[in-house]
């Protein structure tokens, strides 16, 4: 900028005498045209510098601070993330309401953001409350790891399921009411009879917050949508065919034991609605190819499915293992391979943290025990 600034002074000078002599109109006219962009120029120039020098100031500072953060703010920030309500908060971590409210003021001053802002009776996170929850979740992963490894080299108490109890918390697809989960609660009430057993409904969706913190203990996945890594554990248990059921009503049933995909879309369908439409890997792939399914009748779950399938015309595409044991209730109704054939994987999740504790490596194994009973045929034994 100096050797402009130079420049612009030498070529003024020129300027000027030719003025002087009477014949630099337009001379004069150019170097004031370059003297208000020169100037323009300098005054960006001037404010980046100034940017610069801020940002350079802001981040000393923000280093500074963070090195003096008192760490316990960031368990305030955590389980708020969790919890959303400043009560909920203060019971976890036994203080009061008024030491949260505190800690969140000196929190919100730290990240230079509100964090939270109250809607009904919630406090909701902001965009940047958001952004530290993967971070604090990480952090929590690694910490309680670590804990429980402490905790386990100095327990020598064995373990006897039969005498504990507990509620295990599982995240299930609706399919699996007909085959895993039935399988999990019978060894279960065996083994450990003290022990509960809620299954939420599976959704399209990421569950690492929800196993990292403990909200869920166990997801069983279809998809790809909850990543494994550095919060979450997993290992595919079984890998599916989806098949159709047919009735005696429907023209299938006289089929022979393959039918293709254009003959499959001809038909009216029920659809029990583990997830929306949009998200149902066989519908996603037939909208590719500008293919749809005729839904005739949607079901929030597979416990009338038999019967409306035995009763009408109507068909049903669902995994194999789920389709036989509908059939051991429904021995009337048809299975129907599709060509071509169409696969899904069934995945266990875990978070990391929790791993360590031996009544979840125990219903882990319970659970892989009872898939591994309900292996699928080979394809030569299928219909």
């Amino acid at each position: 900028m100096g050797d402009l600034a130079c420049e612009y002074s030498r070529r003024k000078e020129v300027y000027e005498n030719c003025d002087r002599s009477g014949h630099a109109d337009d001379s004069w006219h150019a170097l004031t045209n370059e003297r208000m962009c020169f100037e323009q120029v300098v005054a960006i120039g001037y404010k980046l510098s100034q940017m610069i020098e801020s940002q350079r100031n802001l981040n000393e500072i923000h280093f500074m601070d963070w090195c003096k953060v008192d760490l316990n703010l960031l368990k305030v920030l955590a389980v708020m993330l969790e919890e959303r309500s400043v009560a909920r908060c203060a019971d976890r971590l036994f203080v009061s309401p008024s030491a949260v409210s505190h800690a969140l003021a000196r929190l919100r001053t730290v990240f230079s953001d509100p964090l939270f802002v109250r809607s009904g009776g919630a406090m909701l996170p902001t965009i940047r409350a958001q952004s530290l929850e993967r971070s604090l979740s990480l952090l929590s992963t690694v910490l309680n790891a670590e804990l429980e490894k402490t905790r386990g080299s100095q327990c020598t108490t064995a373990f006897h399921p039969a005498e504990l109890v507990r509620d295990v918390k599982i995240v299930s697809p609706g399919a699996l009411e007909l085959t895993l989960v039935p399988a999990v609660i019978a060894i279960l009430h065996e083994q450990a009879p003290n022990w509960t057993l809620r299954v939420e409904p599976f959704e399209r969706r990421s569950y690492e917050s929800d196993l990292a913190t403990g909200r869920v203990d166990f997801v069983l996945s279809i998809g790809g949508t909850t990543p494994v890594g550095a919060l979450v554990d997993g290992i595919t248990l079984w890998e599916d065919e989806l098949v159709v059921l047919a009735g005696p009503r429907s023209d299938l049933y006289d089929c022979a034991d393959r039918i293709s995909t254009e003959l499959f879309l001809a038909h009216r369908h029920v659809y029990p609605l583990p997830w929306p439409i949009s998200q149902n890997y066989l519908d996603v792939e037939l909208a590719r190819r500008g293919q749809h399914r005729n839904i005739a009748v949607s079901l929030p779950s597979y416990a009338a499915l038999g019967h409306l399938l035995e009763a009408t015309d109507l068909v049903s595409s669902l995994p194999d293992r789920s389709a036989r044991a509908l059939m051991r209730s429904h021995a009337d109704l048809k299975l129907l391979r599709l060509e071509p054939a169409r696969r899904s994987e069934l995945s266990l999740l875990w978070g990391i943290a929790a791993a360590q504790e031996p009544a979840i490596a125990w219903i882990r194994d319970i659970i892989q025990r009872a898939a591994g009973e309900l292996e699928s045929f080979p394809d030569n034994a299928l219909p």
